[in-house]
């Protein structure tokens, strides 16, 4: 097949770490023998090509990159005429395209509206979280709008949490119930480290407690919430990995906190290997990518509830999420490679 991906992230360079799940996506399709076209804003000095992948860059100002586009649009409002210029210049790549057998749009707005609308190809629409969010902040008849064009044009639902189905399907439109399916984006992390040569390459002590705390430093991922939470582990060393515009407040917080600031993909799973815990308490996740790569790498969680990780957590003994009542009650155990235990409620 033929298949055309819009996505507003997609990684600039090698190691980049920007929509690098939506990255993994399309090599999925690439092996299994599909013809990948991948239509994402031009970041930068963007020179990845995406493995086999072609990658047509859209001229989009200032508006995409890190921290995200929500951010950037706050700090500059104008850059809203970039977002206007990506919409023009993907329609445009895309009724260019010779033949289209399906379209994957990542993200609703504005990959899947207005955009994919353009061709009649079978669309898939992947709701990661920050899309729904927007689609919830509109008026009800302005989301009943998008949500009906796209339903009309026979479009697909992919959420990545069941969480986030539920409240579009309950704010929405009823047709989005069985119209759709819950399926996390791939991750892959077939490159990361061991725990010991993450060690040796990060230069940290093989018998050290590493707490880590990964993500963009905005305020919406609650950040000094986690950095709070792993100051009050003993003997941890608590590592930051990520920035954003909250770190200079962050840093002059958390003096005792090491922050080594926006890395390379690489980098974020090595350090990610190379820890013990991770710890993230941001509440409006749907499937939160570093929760499930810690996971797949064997690193223990503790989170806040967001999107499903409740459920997951049912069936993940090291996947501990700490609502507001198991933070008044039970404690948690958090249990150190070297087989030392720690069990207070004031861990918790």
């Amino acid at each position: 097949m033929r298949i055309a991906v819009i996505s507003t992230s997609y990684p600039a360079r090698p190691g980049d770490a920007a929509g690098h799940f939506v990255e993994s996506e399309v090599r999925e399709l690439i092996a299994s023998g599909h013809d990948v076209t991948v239509i994402t804003p031009r970041v930068g000095d963007a020179t990845h090509g995406g493995d086999a992948a072609v990658v047509r860059r859209i001229d989009a100002g200032t508006l995409f990159g890190w921290p995200g586009a929500r951010a950037r649009l706050a700090a500059a409002p104008w850059r809203a005429l970039g977002g206007a210029r990506f919409v023009l210049g993907a329609r445009r790549e895309l009724e260019a395209l010779v033949r289209v057998d399906r379209v994957i749009a990542h993200w609703i707005m504005p990959s899947a509206f207005p955009i994919a609308l353009c061709r009649s190809a079978p669309l898939e629409v992947v709701a990661h979280g920050s899309d729904v969010r927007m689609l919830l902040e509109l008026p009800a008849r302005a989301r009943r709008w998008v949500l009906g064009a796209l339903l009309s044009h026979g479009a697909e639902f992919r959420f990545v949490s069941e969480a986030l189905r539920a409240r579009l399907v309950e704010a929405g439109h009823p047709e989005l119930a069985w119209r759709s399916r819950v399926e996390p984006c791939a991750v892959d992390v077939s490159d990361a480290p061991d725990r010991c040569s993450a060690r040796s390459t990060l230069g940290l002590r093989e018998n050290a407690r590493i707490v880590v705390v990964v993500g963009r430093l905005v305020a919406e991922k609650r950040i000094d919430s986690a950095l709070r939470a792993g100051s009050l582990l003993p003997r941890a060393d608590v590592v930051a990995v990520g920035d954003g515009p909250e770190r200079a407040r962050l840093e002059r917080a958390f003096p005792e906190v090491r922050f080594v600031g926006q890395t390379t993909r690489p980098v974020a799973l090595a350090w990610l290997a190379a820890s013990d815990l991770l710890i993230t308490t941001s509440l409006r996740e749907g499937a939160p990518t570093v929760v499930r790569e810690a996971r797949a790498l064997g690193v223990p969680v503790v989170a806040c509830p967001a999107g499903d990780l409740e459920a997951w957590s049912e069936g993940d003994p090291e996947l501990y999420v700490v609502s507001s009542a198991s933070s008044r009650g039970t404690p948690l155990r958090y249990s150190h490679p070297s087989g030392t235990d720690r069990r207070s409620s004031q861990d918790t």
